[in-house]
């Protein structure tokens, strides 16, 4: 139960995005729910574009009891919040909002502890050491960057299609390790781990990448998901190149939040 709640009321939590239908969230979350006894409602909520701030008002008004954050309203969601986290204030980008007794909302991002959790403990691949390339340079790939770089990787490529906005998150992750930027139509160099950060797997799309980018036993990774895999991970499959998509990092970070949500621990194994 949440703090300040009585107990025969239904907290309210929705995923937010535009599209969002798609999104694996409410099934997640209600299996926690279900898993530890708690009284809460978990929907997926498609926001207009243009109407975010008039969204989140009306939400704020109602009470919601916490909110997961995906694209286009990452970003957005910063500068609505009361408060950020450290993650969430180096990515820019907000994965979850956690909301006090005080209806006070604080933007959280857990993004990149449910990628470094998934493929560290689920697939069994270590970051120490390796060369990795990110393709993308928007709020997904801020989300992901500073746990990524904890783990002491040998290098982080990142790759973009306007050159500049890859060279500008190189230059704020500065501090935090070796950090490079690469146009993403002349990418150089074979990598240990190559994320699909962009969101071309909304449209179907297959991000300029070659096999000559792949080392031996790389491993490719794509945040989005889909039924029978991404593109992006399909094409990594024909290539005979491990790889996964973004449901295990979707399991993982709700975990996180549930756990900073519901103050319990949750068991992931089977759920997806």
């Amino acid at each position: 139960m949440a703090k300040g709640k009585e107990m025969h009321e239904i907290d309210q939590y929705y995923v937010i995005g535009n599209p969002v239908k798609h999104s694996l969230s409410p099934k997640i979350h209600m299996k926690f729910a279900q898993q530890t006894s708690q009284q809460i409602n978990y929907e997926a909520l498609e926001v207009p574009i243009d109407q975010f701030i008039q969204t989140m008002d009306k939400l704020k008004q109602d009470e919601v009891s916490g909110l997961s954050v995906t694209v286009p309203f990452k970003e957005k969601m910063c500068d609505y919040v009361d408060s950020l986290d450290e993650y969430a204030k180096i990515a820019g980008a907000v994965s979850n909002v956690v909301i006090d007794t005080n209806n006070k909302w604080q933007g959280i991002n857990l993004d990149g502890i449910g990628l470094v959790n998934d493929i560290q403990n689920n697939h069994h691949i270590s970051f120490q050491n390796k060369d990795i390339l990110i393709l993308g340079a928007g709020g997904a790939t801020r989300g992901i960057l500073a746990p990524i770089l904890e783990h002491k990787p040998s290098s982080v490529c990142i790759a973009n299609r306007t050159i500049s906005k890859a060279q500008i998150v190189v230059q704020d992750f500065k501090p935090f390790g070796v950090l490079k930027s690469m146009n993403i139509n002349h990418i150089l160099g074979q990598y240990d781990i190559v994320i699909n950060a962009t969101s071309m797997s909304i449209n179907r799309q297959l991000p300029n990448i070659s096999l000559e980018n792949f080392k031996q036993n790389a491993f490719g990774y794509d945040l989005m998901y889909a039924p029978s895999g991404t593109v992006f991970t399909q094409w990594c499959q024909t290539n005979k190149i491990n790889s996964s998509d973004g449901k295990g990092m979707l399991l993982e970070l709700s975990k996180e939040a549930f756990l900073k949500w519901r103050e319990v621990n949750v068991c992931t194994d089977n759920i997806l």
